[in-house]
Order: C-alpha cells, then sequence, then structure tokens
C-alpha cells in the first residue's frame, strides 16, 4: 500500500507540474504572438526607427525611524541559567533589536509605460541575514571617517545593504488577458489560507504599543478612528501574505472570466544557507463565477536536498479546490485538499485538510455572525500558510541550535499549542463562532472556539503571555534562544516568548490523552467626545484553557491542565490637533492542574500573575511626522516557582518621519 501512495502521489503531483507548465507555455506563446503583431507598425523599414524614450519616471520614498528603549529591572532575573546571564538593572538601548531597519530608502522607475522596477535601500540595522549583529564594537574616534572622505576609515552603522532586493515587474497587455511579471528580490504573496498565507484574525489586538512598520496616518486620531470603525488598521504589503523570492507569473481578464498565479523559486520553507538544492513552486487558477465569487485550484510544492548528493529529500506536497459563493447576503468561503510530508526519516502518506467559513449578512439592526471549521490531517504539513505544525518533527540534517546560522529549529513543532481564536494547527479540527456587534458608541466583538487533537502526540503544552508580551521579548536581545529563563522553560520568537509545560499524565511514556481546547475573546470598542475632544476605550479579554475532554466553553476548574485569564484596558484621548493622550492597564493569570510541572520546593503547580500599566503620548510634528512617548510598569511573578518572577520599568521614545 506504501508503494500505491508514493506512486500515485508522483503521478499527482507531476500532473500539477505539467499543467503549469503547459499553462505558462500557452501564455508566453499568446504573448509573443500579441507583440509580433503590436511590433509591426515600428519595425525597421516600415518607418525610420524612432529614438528610444528616456527612463519616465524615478521615486524615491521611505522612512527614518527613532526609536529608544530605557528599561530597568528591580529584581535579578535569570535569562540563561547555562551562562549565568541576567538581566540589566538598566539599559538604554537606541534602535529596534529586529531586522527592521531604522532608515529605509525605497527607489522605484518606470523604463516604459508597463514596465518598472524597485529596491529598498537600508541603513542602521541590528540584525543581518546571517542571524548576527550588524554592529560591531565600538569605533574609536582616531579611526572614524572624516567628513571630507566619509568612505574611508571604520564606517559607523556596519553597512548600507538592500532589504527586499531589486524587484522587476513587467506588464504585457495581449488580446487574450493582462500578463504581469515579478522577479528579482523578495515578493509578498497570498494564494490561499491554505496554501500560501499569514494569519490575520479577527482584529482582536491592542493598539498601546506600536509596531516598527505602523504608519504615521492622516492625522493623529486616524488609527484609533480606523480602529473603532473598520475593526483593523492600516497594514504593509506584508499582511497576510507570505515573503517569496523567485519568478511569479499572473494573468488576468482572461477567456472564460479565467485568471492563474504561476511561482517558483525560494519560500520561507527553503530558507537558510545550505550549497544544496532548495525550491519551491505552485500556483492557483481561478475561475470567476459572480460578483466576488470564484472557484480555484490551488497548488504548492516545495523540495529540499538534504545531502551534498542530492538524494535525501525534504519537502511536501499540497493541493487544494477553494470555493467562494453569496447566497442572499451570506457568504461561504470553503477550501479542502490534501498534503504530505516527506524526508529521510518519514513518509507518511497523503493526509486531508479543510477550511469553511459562513458568514451572515450584514445589517445595522442585527449582530454579524461567522461560524469557522477546520480540519488538519496530522499527516499534513505547510510552514507557509496560516496553521501551525505541532505533529511533525521537521527533518534537520544539520542538528543545529535555534539562532545558529542553517539551523531550522524554528521549525520545530511548538507543542500542543493554546492558540487565539481563528488560528489552526495540523492534528487537530475545530469551530469558532465569531460576533459583531454595533450598538450606539459601543461595538462588540466576541468570539468562542473549541477545538480537540486528532491524535495524542505531543505531552507538552505551549502558551504565550499577552500582559508584556513584547516588554517580556526584548529581555533576550539579538537571538532568538529556546529553553532559557530561571527554569528554562521560555522559547523565544520573533517579537514574542512562549512558555512550554510537561505533563505527566502518560502511560510509560506514551501520550494515552488527546487534548482539548477552549476559548473566549471578548472585546468592547467605544466612541464618543469630552468637551468636542474625542476619546476611545478598548477592551480586550481572553480566557483560555486546555484539557482531556471536550468542553464549549473556558475549563475554570483544576481539570483544566492550564487556563489563564487575561484582560487589556485602552484609553486615547485627543487634547487637540497636535497631541493625544494614552493609557493601558493589563491584568494576566495562568494556573496550572497537578498533571503539570510541580515545583521541587513549594511542591505546587504554576500560579502566574502578570501585570502592566502605561501612559503615553502621541505629538503631531508636521506632515507625516510624529513622536511617540510610551511609559510602562510591568510585573509577573510564580508564586509556586519562586526565581519565575521579574518587575520594572520600560520607557520607549519614538520619532518615525515618512517621505
Amino acid at each position: 500500500m506504501s508503494g500505491t501512495r508514493t506512486s500515485n502521489l508522483k503521478m499527482f503531483v507531476s500532473g500539477s507540474f505539467i499543467m503549469w507548465l503547459i499553462l505558462i507555455c500557452m501564455m508566453a506563446a499568446n504573448t509573443a504572438v500579441a507583440q509580433v503583431e503590436d511590433s509591426t507598425e515600428t519595425a525597421l523599414g516600415i518607418r525610420p526607427a524612432e529614438e528610444p524614450s528616456p527612463l519616465r519616471k524615478i521615486s524615491v520614498s521611505g522612512f527614518y525611524r527613532f526609536f529608544a528603549t530605557y528599561t530597568t529591572h528591580d529584581l535579578p532575573y535569570v535569562l540563561n541559567p547555562v551562562i549565568n546571564d541576567t538581566v540589566l538593572p538598566a539599559s538604554l538601548f537606541i534602535g529596534d533589536d529586529s531586522q527592521l531597519p531604522n532608515l529605509q530608502l525605497t527607489i522605484s522607475g518606470k523604463p516604459a509605460p508597463h514596465t518598472s522596477f524597485s529596491f529598498d535601500v537600508f541603513a542602521f540595522q541590528f540584525l543581518n541575514g546571517a542571524i548576527g549583529t550588524t554592529y560591531g564594537a565600538q569605533v574609536p574616534d582616531s579611526l572614524r571617517p572624516s567628513f571630507q572622505d566619509p568612505l574611508s576609515g571604520t564606517r559607523l552603522g556596519g553597512q548600507m545593504n538592500l532589504n527586499l532586493g531589486l524587484n522587476f515587474t513587467g506588464i504585457q497587455e495581449t488580446r487574450s488577458g493582462t500578463f504581469t511579471l515579478r522577479a528579482g528580490g523578495i515578493h509578498w504573496v497570498r494564494l490561499s489560507d491554505l496554501t500560501m498565507a499569514s494569519f490575520r484574525g479577527y482584529n482582536r489586538f491592542t493598539l498601546f504599543e506600536r509596531n516598527p512598520w505602523d504608519p504615521a496616518g492622516a492625522s493623529l486620531p486616524a488609527r484609533y478612528e480606523t480602529y473603532f470603525n473598520e475593526g483593523g488598521i492600516n497594514q504593509d504589503t506584508r499582511w497576510g501574505n507570505r515573503a517569496f523570492k523567485g519568478l511569479i507569473l499572473d494573468g488576468n481578464g482572461l477567456p472564460k472570466d479565467l485568471s492563474f498565479t504561476a511561482l517558483v523559486g525560494k519560500s520561507e520553507f527553503n530558507g537558510g544557507f545550505s550549497p544544496w538544492p532548495s525550491y519551491t513552486y505552485g500556483g492557483k487558477l481561478q475561475k470567476k463565477t459572480g460578483p466576488g465569487q470564484y472557484i480555484s485550484i490551488n497548488s504548492l510544492h516545495a523540495t529540499t536536498w538534504a545531502d551534498s548528493l542530492s538524494e535525501e529529500k525534504v519537502g511536501f506536497h499540497l493541493t487544494t479546490l477553494e470555493w467562494m459563493v453569496h447566497m442572499k447576503g451570506f457568504s461561504l468561503l470553503a477550501e479542502g485538499g490534501l498534503g504530505n510530508y516527506f524526508s529521510p526519516v518519514q513518509d507518511a502518506g497523503n493526509g486531508g485538510l479543510i477550511s469553511a467559513t459562513l458568514t451572515t449578512p450584514a445589517k445595522k439592526t442585527l449582530p454579524r455572525w461567522s461560524l469557522h471549521y477546520f480540519y488538519i490531517s496530522p499527516k499534513v504539513i505547510n510552514d507557509n500558510s496560516i496553521f501551525l505544525n505541532t505533529a511533525i518533527r521537521e527533518y534537520n540534517p544539520a542538528a543545529l541550535p535555534a539562532g545558529t546560522i542553517g539551523s531550522t529549529a524554528v521549525l520545530q513543532p511548538f507543542g500542543s499549542s493554546m492558540l487565539r481564536i481563528g488560528q489552526m494547527s495540523n492534528n487537530r479540527q475545530g469551530a469558532d463562532l465569531n460576533m459583531e456587534y454595533t450598538l450606539g458608541d459601543f461595538k462588540f466583538n466576541i468570539g468562542l472556539a473549541a477545538q480537540a487533537e486528532l491524535e495524542p502526540i505531543s505531552s507538552v503544552i505551549t502558551y504565550g503571555h499577552p500582559v508584556n508580551q513584547l516588554t517580556r521579548s526584548r529581555m533576550w536581545r539579538w537571538l532568538f534562544p529556546a529553553e532559557v529563563g530561571p527554569y528554562q522553560r521560555y522559547s523565544v520568537i520573533y517579537r514574542d516568548v512562549y512558555e512550554t509545560v510537561n505533563l505527566f499524565d502518560d502511560s510509560s511514556g506514551v501520550v494515552i490523552n488527546k487534548k482539548f481546547f477552549s476559548v473566549f475573546e471578548p472585546q468592547v470598542k467605544y466612541h464618543s467626545k469630552v468637551f468636542g475632544k474625542n476619546i476611545y476605550l478598548f477592551y480586550l479579554g481572553y480566557y483560555s484553557s486546555v484539557q482531556r475532554s471536550f468542553s464549549a466553553f473556558t475549563v475554570t476548574s483544576e481539570e483544566a491542565y492550564i487556563r489563564q485569564y487575561a484582560n487589556e484596558l485602552e484609553a486615547y484621548l485627543e487634547l487637540g490637533d497636535r497631541i493625544l493622550i494614552s493609557g493601558y492597564a493589563g491584568y494576566e493569570r495562568t494556573l496550572g492542574n497537578y498533571l503539570t510541572d510541580i515545583d521541587e520546593e513549594s511542591r505546587r503547580p504554576r500560579n502566574q500573575t502578570g501585570t502592566g500599566y502605561g501612559a503615553g503620548l502621541d505629538i503631531d510634528l508636521g506632515f507625516n511626522a510624529r513622536l511617540y512617548l510610551r511609559h510602562r510598569w510591568f510585573a509577573f511573578e510564580d508564586a509556586s516557582f519562586a526565581d519565575d518572577a521579574f518587575q520594572g520599568q520600560e520607557t520607549m521614545v519614538e520619532i518615525k518621519i515618512f517621505f
């Protein structure tokens, strides 16, 4: 049976590849014919050759961002007990310790009406692509370059380099449709939720601390006004998309209301510094069936060779059918298909997956409901989609630790994760119900979810800490270490830290209990005016539990392995045309039962409390220029694990200018 499944899979993948190849060849041939027809009027010999037109347009845009963080810690919190590293009592950090630069220029040009190129140049970036520091040691004054010869000596800032590479875009309009070719550096692409996309959620998040990519906005209250009215804020091109480097061909306006996207190159799955071949290919073929309605075939395949002889392959195949339909105000978006993962040590065959969302009509007098269901087999994996991998230990031939160049440790399972509503994971099925309703000056956005594992695979639970999430992540600079903290149970990822819980209800080391997850997320937003000035109040709650039996609601007893409750309240008051004040308060509780880790001294499981309080100012400095000030008091303690406690203050200053 294994051989038959493998043979069928190869035929299936080969058929998908041949389909895309034939489609691209047909488009190329059609485009070539159209170009010949269009060029006969200006060919040499029919009329005199014309002087080529000069470069039509060069534009430069970008931003400068000054960011400083001053942090004080009242307790000697242990960051890494292996090397006896603790937090500093006080630290001043200039810049954002991420791969996002402080200065970025976006340069674009149009050499022809339908051809363009663009590239991003950055400076003052603290991390480079090799997961190492861009800045080196302090430069003595004697070695600094002079203003007469700024390129000599030891330059400050390390380097000025390309951010997303040099991107090329070409558009060809023909009688059969419009074709767009994108090539070169990094492009941001979305095919479908299960093939290539990133999690967007239900717009339940806080705004007190800004993201590095947040825009300035048309006015100071515009950010909060947009969040109140539309449920979200303005995002950049990365929002909901995935990074892809290679060739991307789009065809739109084709006969029979067809369109397509075909791509070949490297996705996030093919990252790293290995010299061996690695690539991703796929795309989608879509037919429009009505206004806002369509049916499409989506496909994504990734292969990486794990040895220098190109004999051992690691990768996955995934093909889905997607359908969007509207009927009497109701909307249904459904996607389902087959996928598998293969490596030198694993090939379990194909598994199924499905995700479907039904949404009710939008009416002012009635709440709007959406019901989402998903099922993802433990055999399916796709690191480019919106679902996580918690079931398959991905093959890592180098076995390098997290944070090391070439390591794939960041792709290892997160354990049985406690997820936010809307997030999905393989080896799991679940449903979530969401409601939106407006009542006067109030807007309600409430979600309820229940999920269940398909197979009892993991004896580990992981969860994050909503309150002080970013403050906690800034304790570990530069790299993204795993198994750190006073009890070596924290792992650092980008702008977040998650905690690992070990379970002790197995049978002789074999996991026997499937885990069930229950989540409740209420959000209330309020907008009014005080003495003619705008005021916004936002409340966000998160109540979650994981236990051994199904529950439609969050379990609040010790039947739950882990239960977590978090409440966050924000306030924003406009004082004038150029100043706005803000406030924040957060409270979080996390409790474990006696089937989880027990402290050797207290003989009790987790009993955690986290608090955060903040105040800030938004100041308008002029056109596209803003000053943001934030101050936070933070604290965390585990009453059972005495060493897991920290408290302090943090002040942030951000100046952002767009041009």
